[in-house]
């Protein structure tokens, strides 16, 4: 056999198992249990203030590629978001969100980024924001529902799956995917997963956040804290 045949061979089997190898779920660790709605959310919250995470950000509009970039984020409960963008490592936006009004630092104005970034928030910290939520249980599902949300929940995992926001007679989507364990220093009885993929529905805009890297409870600086 020849060396480029056997090349071809050799990365050809490799593409087959890499593509064959199965995902990793999460563990069904609530399978078979009847949780309230505090309970819920003490598992979902932990003590979690804030998040940093370095994700790319896909933006189609009326289904139709619209444009691309990367993001630096830093979330901090409560209603505190800090978001720079960058194309081709370049700086092309600096946004701040909190209380949920919008702050526009450097960069053009993009007042649908801006939503985004409000959104952003909830879907991350979902268990906000819901007073006098009802919740009950459909097949393998938990449905959280309070007047402007509606939370879809695995029953097994309590990950988030859909989440519905209703604002002014305006629905917004978030879809999450793609669940993946987070190696944290936090201290948990479980290990930590979450969504590694947030589709976020706006309007005519389709949002579609792939999250690079994340860290839980972070040291913070006073760097973290400029926005000029």
């Amino acid at each position: 056999m020849s060396n480029k045949l056997w090349k071809y061979c050799f990365f050809s089997v490799i593409f087959i198992v890499s593509s064959c190898a199965p995902k990793v779920a999460p563990p069904p660790l609530y399978k078979g249990w009847e949780l309230s709605l505090d309970e819920v959310i003490t598992v979902a919250k932990r003590d979690i203030d804030v998040l940093k995470a370095i994700v790319s950000i896909k933006t189609e509009k009326n289904n139709v590629f619209y444009s691309y970039v990367d993001a630096s984020l830093l979330l901090k409960r409560p209603n505190w978001i800090h978001m720079r963008m960058y194309k081709f490592g370049m700086p092309v936006g600096n946004f701040l969100f909190k209380d949920d009004a919008l702050q526009t630092v450097s960069g053009k104005d993009m007042s649908k980024l801006g939503e985004l970034g409000k959104e952003l928030y909830h879907s991350v910290f979902w268990w906000e924001d819901i007073e006098n939520a009802l919740m009950y249980k459909q097949a393998e599902n938990y449905i959280i529902r309070s007047q402007k949300r509606e939370i879809r929940l695995d029953n097994a995992t309590l990950l988030p799956q859909v989440q519905k926001i209703t604002i002014n007679g305006k629905k917004i989507y978030i879809f999450y995917d793609e669940p993946k364990k987070i190696i944290s220093t936090v201290q948990s009885k479980t290990d930590l997963w979450y969504p590694s993929v947030l589709k976020i529905e706006i309007d005519t805009y389709t949002f579609i956040i792939r999250l690079r890297k994340l860290i839980i409870n972070p040291s913070l600086n006073e760097g973290d804290f400029k926005h000029h």
